[in-house]
């Protein structure tokens, strides 16, 4: 059973991380002053990709170890690991039901093409999201788990826009018919940040969102001719934060939820990914200063502070 208290592990202040070079990674968890925490996480194989669940008694991730990469969830006192995926094709983007009773998650089909499926860790039964589209990608499960907000891709693998699918009914709502991708519901469950090109490059979009379906139209939020993308929302869905290539390389920028107020918080020519917002009000990134790979955290004021070495190299934090 993977129910059960986790004591140390459900204390906020842990990010959750993949530790190795690719192709050997394990998961790891490390505190916000960059103390190893010790886990019986390591396995042979790739691990990769976690997310805690919400009430981070858990971590979803993606391995190889078994010949494919799969989805497995695992106690995050290092207990019991369960493979919540049987399909012989990669799964990925593991998305977490608000209850962490179920997981969304993405699976090529017969054709390759990316199709969406959920399944309860109870039964492990894949169902299929939707059948409308061509496929679809990018699950992100609501707050309050009435929707699964997801984006369909044509023959080609273009996004068609943004949707609501309720996992439990037949409700589904088309929000958009743009080339949106990479929607994140706010904590609060209102709001919905995007990525669209809609006007020609990677800006950052919200729209207000209700049980009903999106109120009124999307704002956007960012305007620069440079890649703005990646959002993720502050703990008091108030700001979101994002990477972008407006200046010499990727940084991490801060923007209000009514597109003002915009900061940035790292300027360098070092390339800043997998950014994350974490529940103390502080926000973990990836950054690679020498070519190695380790993660940092930032006040929301620019105030950074090094977390890890990047020997061995983190990457892809959950916090």
């Amino acid at each position: 059973s993977l129910a059960g208290g986790c004591g140390l592990f459900s204390e906020p202040g842990l990010i959750v991380h993949a530790v190795g070079e690719e192709g050997e990674r394990d998961i790891a968890v490390v505190q916000t002053d960059g103390t190893d925490v010790p886990t019986t996480l390591a396995h042979e194989g790739d691990d990769f990709g976690p997310v805690w669940s919400p009430n981070r008694q858990n971590i979803a991730f993606l391995s190889d170890r078994d010949g494919n990469v799969e989805l497995y969830v695992a106690r995050a006192d290092g207990g019991t690991t369960l493979r919540a995926t049987n399909t012989g094709v990669p799964e990925s983007q593991p998305t977490w039901s608000p209850e962490g009773d179920r997981l969304a998650y993405t699976s090529p089909d017969a054709d390759g093409k990316p199709q969406i499926y959920w399944l309860r860790l109870s039964d492990l039964i894949p169902h299929r999201l939707q059948f409308r589209s061509e496929s679809e990608v990018d699950p992100a499960w609501s707050p309050k788990g009435v929707w699964i907000a997801f984006a369909s891709l044509d023959a080609e693998g273009n996004s068609q826009g943004l949707s609501l699918r309720n996992p439990d009914g037949v409700d589904e709502l088309r929000i958009s018919d743009s080339p949106d991708r990479s929607p994140v519901w706010s904590p609060d469950g209102k709001k919905l940040a995007f990525v669209s090109e809609r006007d020609g490059d990677q800006e950052i979009y919200v729209l207000d969102v209700d049980e009903r379906g999106p109120v009124g139209s999307a704002r956007r939020l960012t305007r620069h001719p440079g890649r703005d993308f990646a959002p993720q929302w502050s703990p008091d869905s108030k700001r979101i934060v994002f990477l972008s290539d407006r200046g010499e390389s990727l940084d991490v920028l801060t923007v209000s939820d009514q597109g003002k107020d915009l900061r940035e918080l790292t300027r360098n020519n070092i390339p800043e990914v997998a950014v994350r917002w974490g529940g103390d009000g502080r926000i973990v990134f990836v950054s690679e200063p020498g070519g190695l790979s380790a993660l940092f955290i930032v006040d929301p004021d620019g105030t950074q502070q090094q977390l890890t070495s990047g020997v061995p190299p983190r990457s892809q934090p959950s916090w």
